[in-house]
């Protein structure tokens, strides 16, 4: 099913993203917030291949790409919550299109995400993405 780049890609998204919570639990920990992007960016590369190349750098998401990774340079120069912040926006104007896709795989595959996804606050928000984020089909 997934070959060994595959596999490993998406231990080292895991590690990345864990790593981000770890360093946003810490207040923003300057050390684990880079080792978490570090990570994300390499999972990231290995999952995709030579595609992520063309996903960073394509002309209609040059603002996440830059915000991303100013925020990136943000956080190792040494302001984490500015750096995080600039970088969240990067990630939500890379992966907003993905968003109605995840979530729709997340609630039919995963255990008691659909009754998460479908609590008062959180449902609000889940309906919003849905409705407004649409990848041509």
């Amino acid at each position: 099913m997934f070959d060994d780049n595959k596999k490993i890609g998406i231990g080292c998204c895991g590690l990345g993203v864990l790593c981000l919570g770890m360093g946003i639990m810490l207040l923003f920990d300057r050390t684990l917030l880079a080792l978490g992007n570090v990570a994300f960016l390499l999972g990231l590369s290995l999952l995709m291949g030579k595609k992520v190349f063309k996903f960073f750098f394509r002309k209609e998401k040059w603002k996440g790409t830059t915000s991303f990774f100013t925020g990136i340079a943000v956080i190792i120069i040494g302001w984490p919550f500015c750096g995080f912040l600039i970088e969240m926006y990067g990630v939500w104007k890379l992966f907003a299109a993905f968003l109605p896709n995840l979530i729709s795989s997340l609630q039919y595959t995963v255990p008691g995400a659909s009754m998460v996804l479908n609590m008062w606050p959180i449902s609000i928000v889940v309906g919003w993405i849905k409705d407004t984020r649409r990848l041509p089909v």
